[in-house]
């Protein structure tokens, strides 16, 4: 089984990676790809690979723009931390829908998916779990805003709950964020319009154009 991952994180891609060859000893990787023009201009190609993992943020775009560009191959398990996108990964029919930070067990639920569905077994329903989650969102039973971000530790992706920050700032371009203990941590999103998109408002709000202030701080 050939398996692309399109992921910007590369401790995320590299423990995903570890996870699936855990699973699947025999799978073969294509080159990890982190943003979609390159994901784009390689599958553009002819390149095929029998399943792809792909991450729905990526720096330069959302994933979903992959589908309005290149005809995809293959079936495809999306990797994220935001669970909004559970309804437009529905729509797009998406083998899986996992949740960051992933388990092993849940990496290998999908591929047990995937191989159903290789072979013909596909019975055409969905995981019990996701059909939960997509009602839960239609009903509008969760809110749609981010919970927690996976920040680097050592050699792993540690979740940190989004409640957890006092603030977010900008500082040259990058942006950060620091908890109420005053831990500092760095992130991947690009300013602070982009992360506001996945705030609750009711609990963070912009100070001025370079912080985002938790109400409890």
């Amino acid at each position: 089984m050939d398996v692309l991952i399109i992921e910007d994180e590369p401790n995320a891609a590299r423990q995903l990676q570890e996870m699936i060859a855990a699973c699947r000893p025999l799978v073969r990787f294509g080159p990890v790809i982190d943003s979609l023009r390159d994901a784009v201009s390689y599958l553009g190609d002819g390149n095929s690979p029998d399943l792809i993992f792909l991450d729905i943020h990526l720096a330069d775009g959302h994933a979903f723009e992959l589908f309005e560009r290149v005809d995809l191959p293959c079936p495809v398990v999306f990797t994220t931390a935001y669970d909004q996108y559970a309804i437009k990964a529905f729509e797009v029919n998406s083998l899986d829908y996992l949740l960051k930070p992933m388990s092993e067990e849940r990496v290998r639920k999908a591929l047990d998916k995937f191989d159903q569905h290789h072979s013909g077994r596909q019975s055409g329903k969905l995981d019990e779990s996701y059909l939960v989650q997509l009602q839960n969102l239609l009903s509008g039973s969760t809110n749609s805003y981010r919970q927690s971000f996976l920040i680097p530790y050592k050699d792993k992706l540690l979740p940190v709950q989004v409640k957890d920050f006092a603030w977010f700032e900008i500082q040259q371009g990058v942006v950060s964020g620091t908890r109420l203990d005053g831990t500092f941590h760095l992130l991947e999103e690009r300013s602070l319009d982009e992360l506001m998109k996945f705030l609750d408002p009711r609990q963070f709000y912009r100070a001025n154009r370079q912080f985002l202030i938790n109400s409890r701080a």
